[in-house]
Order: structure tokens, then sequence, then C-alpha cells
């Protein structure tokens, strides 16, 4: 297996396992602040519809400036919003923090896909995104058991903070390496 689908796989099980943390408990921490189940419809909807009006600007943007610029950007940023997570007190401040999120993710993953549509080879390309995947979805299995004890014994803050920090390590390994990757 080649170097470069190697660093995909550890990034994909890095980015799924920070999202695959927040997951399981997120319909209890909106609960917890919302005392309103619905509010989680309302939340998703911020998050998603900010992705989908944002996603094809950002994904220019990173075709004309710098898709590692992207990568970092969108990381930092769901660093940020995972710590935020934990001083929301209101479904005003839920609401923005989701729709910062979704600029995060309309940075990173733009990005993030077309640098592994570069990277993959196009005879194997099938297989290569099957592998990519696999390792997600086996991740955010095994990010939800994580999440589990996390939660259970240190917390929600802990569990945003180690979510933060996973998808963060993502984006700064891979703006690292892509740079070293396009040299060969």
């Amino acid at each position: 297996m080649r170097r470069e689908i190697k660093l995909l796989l550890f990034v994909e099980f890095l980015i799924a396992i920070g999202l695959g943390m927040l997951g399981p408990y997120y319909a209890i921490y909106v609960e917890k602040i919302a005392h309103d189940t619905s509010v989680v419809g309302y939340s998703y909807a911020a998050f998603w519809i900010t992705v989908g009006l944002l996603s094809p600007l950002f994904g220019k943007l990173a075709d004309k400036k710098s898709k590692s610029i992207f990568l970092l950007i969108g990381g930092s940023l769901s660093f940020i919003v995972s710590l935020l997570y934990g001083i929301v007190s209101s479904v005003y401040q839920l609401i923005i923090v989701e729709i910062f999120n979704g600029i995060a993710t309309a940075c990173f993953s733009p990005a993030y896909r077309a640098i592994t549509a570069e990277i993959t080879s196009k005879k194997n390309r099938g297989f290569e995104y099957g592998l990519l995947d696999s390792i997600s979805y086996i991740t955010y299995g095994l990010a939800a058991i994580l999440a589990t004890f996390v939660f259970t014994y240190l917390g929600a803050t802990a569990l945003f903070i180690f979510s933060g920090s996973f998808q963060l390590a993502s984006s700064i390994l891979l703006t690292k390496k892509i740079s070293l990757i396009k040299s060969r």
C-alpha cells in the first residue's frame, strides 16, 4: 500500500474518531441546554444548511489559494467549536456554534476531498476510497465506545476537548504532510 494512502487512512481515522465521539451524546447535550429534544433538529439544520451553502465557495477558494490553508482553518475552527460546546448555555448560542461548525466543515471538507482525489490512483480509486470509507465507519463505531467511557467518567467537557483535539490533529498532520506528498 502506498505511503500516501496510509497517511489518508490515518487522517480519516482521526477525523472519524473526533466526529464519532460526539454523535452518541449530542441529543443528551442539547436536551440539557434546551430541555427540548426538537432543538436537535434545528441545530442539525443550522449546521447542514451552512455546510451546503458555503462548501462550493470554500472549495473554489481552496482551488485558487491553497487546500492546505483551508484544511488548517477548518480543523482549527472545529477545535474551537468543540471547546465552545462546553460553554453554550442557550439554544441561540447552540445555533450560532452550529453555524460556526458548518463553516469549519465547509472549509475542511472540499479541500480534503480534493486532496484525496489527487492522492488516490485512478486505477485503484474505488478500492482506495473503499478503504477510507471502511476505516471511517469502523472508527465511528469505536468512537462511540470511547465516547461512552469519556462521557461517563470524565464528562461532556472532556468529550468535547477530545473530539476537537482529534479533528485539529487530523488537519495539522495532513497540512504538514501534504507538501511532502506533492513534492514527490
